[in-house]
């Protein structure tokens, strides 16, 4: 057998090993594990690994949530942390954007907390309700899209307080928007909840 042949076999043989003994989720995960053990660079682990994802000797999956209820889900900080960070912002932000004075540079915070409310926040809770699994859309696409989609949804938003008693405000516009990310939040929430609950049955 040639040497390059056996070396070859021997790296696979350690990724099997590492994956078995340490259960790593991801391909960075993996590579802690086994990089320190030998001499490999990180070119040629991430070849042999395509290699061996691609012949089907190495999968690696997302880890297994038990998840039964509700509380589960939101009080597991890997599956909820999003939701929290997400109600937490828009609550700081409406806070901010209410509370603050004027006077500069105290002002700055609520610029920053309510572009962030205005810009980024819409379109994420609902990005999070169509697509609740982040394998479905790599983080660069993710975030361009929640811009995209907040800029088109504020000025909807803003079309349909025209038509109601309480016209374009300053007032309506906030609590709309944080009422819109709220709403839009728990109900990805809720999807994720019940896709999670329905993953953890079938394994």
């Amino acid at each position: 057998m040639k040497p390059a042949k056996q070396f070859e076999i021997s790296v696979q043989n350690l990724i099997e090993e590492a994956v078995k003994s340490k259960h790593p989720v991801t391909v960075e995960e993996l590579a802690q594990v086994v990089l320190p053990k030998t001499t490999l660079t990180e070119e040629d682990f991430i070849v042999a690994v395509k290699n061996m994802e691609r012949d089907g000797s190495l999968t690696l999956q997302e880890p297994l949530h038990e998840v039964e209820t509700p509380l589960d889900y939101l009080f597991n900080p890997t599956l909820s942390a999003w939701l929290w960070a997400t109600l937490s912002v828009t609550a700081l932000s409406v806070a901010a954007v209410v509370l603050t004075p004027e006077s500069f540079p105290i002002v700055s915070i609520r610029w920053l907390l309510g572009s962030i409310l205005v810009l980024y926040l819409p379109g994420y809770a609902l990005l999070q309700l169509l697509f609740p699994k982040a394998s479905e859309i790599d983080s660069l696409e993710r975030f361009a899209l929640n811009i995209g989609l907040s800029l088109a949804l504020v000025p909807l938003i803003g079309l349909v307080l025209n038509y109601t008693p309480w016209g374009i405000r300053f007032v309506p516009i906030t609590s709309s928007l944080s009422a819109f990310v709220i709403a839009f939040a728990v109900a990805a929430a809720t999807r994720k909840y019940l896709e999670t609950k329905e993953e953890s049955k079938r394994r």
